[in-house]
Formats: C-alpha cells, sequence, structure tokens
C-alpha cells in the first residue's frame, strides 16, 4: 500500500442510521480521519486529518470572503511509531486555519517526538502542549491519533504479509483495558473469554 492509498470503510458504511431528526438546517461538519500504515520498515505511520466546514458562504476577519464548504480548519499530522508504540517522528501542516499565525505552532509539535501513545498520553499531551504551546485542534486530533494507533497495532497482526516478511509480534494486556469502558468491565462476558485464553 503506497502513501496515497488510503483503506476506506467499503460497503459496510450505511451512512447515519440514527432516528429521523426534527427539522433542521446544516451549519457545520467537523472530520477527523485517522488511518494506520505498516512500513517496509517495521515502523507505523498514523496520519490523521482534522477539518472544519460551513455550507454556506462566511466573512472572515482574517481571510476575507470564505466559499461554502471551504476548511475554516484543516490540519493534517504523521506520527511514526516503532513497536513499542513510542513516536519516533512527527511532522505536520495546517493548509487552513482561522489565522495565519496559527501555523507558527507547528514546530512544537514534535515535542512530542519519544513519548508513548500508550497509557498517560493525554497527561503528556497537556505538559508538553498545553495552553499556548499547542493548538486545541490538533490535541483533539492527537488524541484521536493515539487511539487509532491502537486500532492499527491490532489491525496489523491481521493484515497479510509478503513472503518471508515476518510475523508481528502479538501483544495483548486485558489488564490495560480492565474497566475503561463497559465491556471490558470486570466480570463481563468479553472479560471472562479473554481470560480463559
Amino acid at each position: 500500500m503506497s502513501g496515497s492509498d488510503e483503506a476506506l470503510h467499503g460497503d459496510i458504511d450505511a451512512g447515519w442510521v440514527l432516528p429521523p431528526p426534527a427539522p433542521r438546517v446544516a451549519v457545520h461538519t467537523r472530520s477527523i480521519v485517522c488511518r494506520g500504515f505498516r512500513r517496509e520498515d517495521g515502523l507505523m505511520d498514523i496520519e490523521g486529518r482534522f477539518i472544519d466546514t460551513r455550507p454556506f458562504e462566511y466573512d472572515s476577519d482574517w481571510r476575507g470572503r470564505c466559499a461554502a464548504g471551504a476548511a475554516l480548519h484543516h490540519m493534517q499530522l504523521r506520527l511514526t511509531l516503532d513497536d513499542k508504540r513510542i513516536i519516533r517522528d512527527l511532522v505536520s501542516a495546517m493548509p487552513a486555519t482561522p489565522d495565519t499565525g496559527c501555523k507558527e505552532v507547528n514546530p512544537n509539535f514534535r515535542r512530542l517526538i519519544g513519548a508513548s501513545v500508550g497509557k498517560g498520553f493525554r497527561q503528556v499531551l497537556q505538559e508538553r502542549l498545553g495552553g499556548v504551546e499547542g493548538c486545541t485542534h490538533v490535541s483533539a486530533l492527537l488524541t484521536a491519533m493515539a487511539a487509532a494507533a491502537m486500532q492499527t497495532f491490532s489491525s496489523n497482526l491481521h493484515a497479510p504479509r509478503k513472503p518471508g516478511e515476518a510475523e508481528p509480534v502479538r501483544i495483548f494486556n486485558l489488564d490495560a483495558l480492565l474497566n475503561t469502558c463497559y465491556s471490558y468491565r470486570e466480570g463481563s462476558p468479553m472479560v471472562l473469554k479473554r481470560r480463559q485464553r
């Protein structure tokens, strides 16, 4: 899979399946997309994109007249992780921001190099990029990317391999997931089944 290939949800995405809403008018769309890749060197890339749009024309104090659907926020990140889920590299871009000064914070994101995206990542994010040192939108994106990284490592266990390519190390830590959500509550059917393995 090349860097431009994107694994899609395919035909399992039935769109919105919520009950019909009350009469309404669309005013905002926020999209956060995360995708994971296994690199040939054994590292993993997690890419994230954060976009806010408005479905109508509007005036911006900094950018003037903005077209319907134009990005108010558009931030992108790529985290490169090793097999211990440590950030080995990070690149970022901000194609669209409300203010041109927003882009000046881009170099700060590299402060996360060396951090783990595992347990405690939100605290590290706050310590290194909290307040005026970071960007609230990029922090939201990084939080989503850290969760996507966990799923990427899990998905990688099932991904096809080239002939002769090493199998991934299988790591599953039930204790790390215990009581983090309803399904992983102590004594749940899922936890009991996992404990039997």
